[in-house]
């Protein structure tokens, strides 16, 4: 069994596992950038640090996921975080043809979501 964090970004449900979510923030309170590189919203406030937040799944408002790779807190603009969900079985091969490696795989349940790689989605902020 999988337990991940579901959530709706640009007309596509996805999911997170649950270990890498730290917190779910109102996107109310995203400071952006000036200048963002395409697909950077800009940043949140998070116990007296600054958590950068990016949007590469289309999403314009709504909620921050605050989410863990390997230590480094990003954010990710999401239309909606729907909830804590456990899947049966693991997450199947992550679909040919993608330009961004941000699906891991896809996890079967009464519909499916796809698993986002965090540590892809971190990849968004390299220089």
């Amino acid at each position: 069994m999988t337990t991940v964090v579901s959530f709706r970004s640009g007309g596509q449900d996805w999911a997170v596992a649950l270990d890498r979510v730290q917190r779910v923030l109102a996107a109310r309170g995203l400071l952006p950038y000036p200048d963002p590189k395409p697909g950077v919203a800009g940043l949140v406030y998070r116990d007296g640090d600054t958590v950068p937040v990016v949007s590469p799944l289309g999403a314009a408002s709504g909620q921050v996921l605050v989410l863990d790779d390997n230590g480094t807190s990003i954010g990710l603009l999401v239309d909606e975080v729907i909830g804590i969900v456990r899947v049966q079985g693991e997450a199947g091969p992550a679909p040919p043809g993608q330009r961004s490696p941000l699906v891991a795989g896809v996890l079967a349940g009464t519909s499916p979501l796809l698993l986002l790689d965090v540590a892809a989605l971190t990849g968004w902020l390299a220089p």
